[in-house]
């Protein structure tokens, strides 16, 4: 008997750029869900789940679509080891919709109990990959997203994923994916995407990124879907500050220009943001442009637009190629995530 069901939620290591996200590579991300529960470490390297909707702390994770449900089940069943009761699969319902997930079996329910508990319920934010590899959670990630580059949109997919966080800052990458600009599709700018996700485990940041094909450019056009779901997220999470990351290419002389308009309009008087970012530069020797070369203000970007429609201060950071390939200059990866790591540390003390 075929599985009508054809979604499935995972929360642990099976997420994107963990260390079995590759059992999800036949499987397209639809969405991040919240879902009543209670997320447990198993002191084993992965976490276990209790699903409750009575209780009043929430499981986090994503939502896949199986293309074969029947094939893919059969194996997440053999690896969750179901047959021996280290987990069992259940179905859910969230907002009216069906899906798949895996629970605590018996075997794990020494697990279940307060000692254990990750109560942020987030295990990107515990004990992701990338607090001990961030190069090797860049790969994993990265080599999932270019499956969806070209996915279009769906009903079940917007085409960017929120994350959410705690601290008042939101990271945008509206061109982690590919886009449309004009009539014409214009590339992905690469790790863009997994490094915003990075920077949201180890700050606690808010985090939106595209995982599919939009038809109006984000950082080109105002009415975009992208743009609709970060006023939501601004104005939901009181958001103080956002960082729109970008790439450039590898010809240009420095590692980031930040872009904060013609005369730094869009840090709305906050000029005391710019100095933390040239201080995070200088400690992990990131060299900066000029404000002058990519100021965010020549086009609908982003930046501009949440200065302007929703007033909260932001910056554009052009990042170059060379600091966005983990897997030929993994040093300066590692230096770019330090650099964005203490810059979000600081403007968290500032703007929280």
């Amino acid at each position: 008997m075929s599985v009508k069901i054809n979604k499935v939620f995972v929360y642990g290591t099976l997420l994107q750029g963990e260390v079995l996200s590759d059992y999800m590579r036949d499987c397209k991300l639809l969405k991040t869900l919240e879902i009543s529960g209670s997320l447990y470490d198993t002191s084993r390297g992965y976490p276990t789940a209790v699903f409750d909707k009575d209780t009043m702390t929430t499981v986090f994770g994503e939502l896949y679509l199986m293309d074969n449900p029947d094939s893919k089940l059969r194996e997440l069943d053999e690896l969750e080891m179901t047959g021996s009761a280290q987990y069992n699969r259940v179905i859910l319902n969230h907002d009216g919709m069906d899906f798949f997930t895996y629970e605590a079996g018996a075997n794990l329910q020494q697990y279940c109990r307060p000692l254990y508990q990750i109560e942020i319920g987030d295990w990107r934010r515990h004990l992701s990959l990338c607090f001990s590899n961030p190069v090797e959670f860049a790969l994993a990630f990265e080599d999932r997203q270019k499956y969806l580059y070209r996915e279009p949109v769906s009903p079940d997919a917007d085409g960017s994923i929120y994350v959410k966080g705690e601290a008042p800052i939101l990271i945008s990458a509206p061109h982690a994916s590919v886009h449309e600009r004009m009539g014409k599709l214009k590339r992905q700018e690469f790790f863009t995407g997994a490094v915003s996700i990075i920077i949201h485990s180890l700050t606690d940041c808010h985090t939106l990124y595209t995982n599919r094909v939009l038809k109006l450019d984000p950082n080109f056009y105002d009415d975009s879907s992208f743009k609709i779901k970060l006023a939501e997220i601004v104005k939901a999470n009181d958001i103080k500050f956002l960082i729109d990351l970008h790439g450039t290419g590898p010809e240009r002389e420095h590692d980031i220009y930040p872009g904060v308009g013609v005369n730094k309009e869009f840090l709305l008087g906050s000029n005391d943001c710019l100095e933390e970012l040239e201080n995070a530069a200088l400690l992990n020797e990131i060299s900066i442009g000029s404000l002058d070369v990519f100021p965010a203000a020549k086009q609908m970007t982003v930046t501009k637009y949440a200065a302007r429609v929703l007033q909260v201060p932001s910056v554009q950071i052009e990042i170059n190629r060379r600091l966005r390939e983990p897997e030929k200059t993994p040093e300066d990866f590692i230096k770019l995530i330090k650099f964005l790591r203490d810059f979000i540390e600081k403007l968290s003390y500032l703007v929280g």
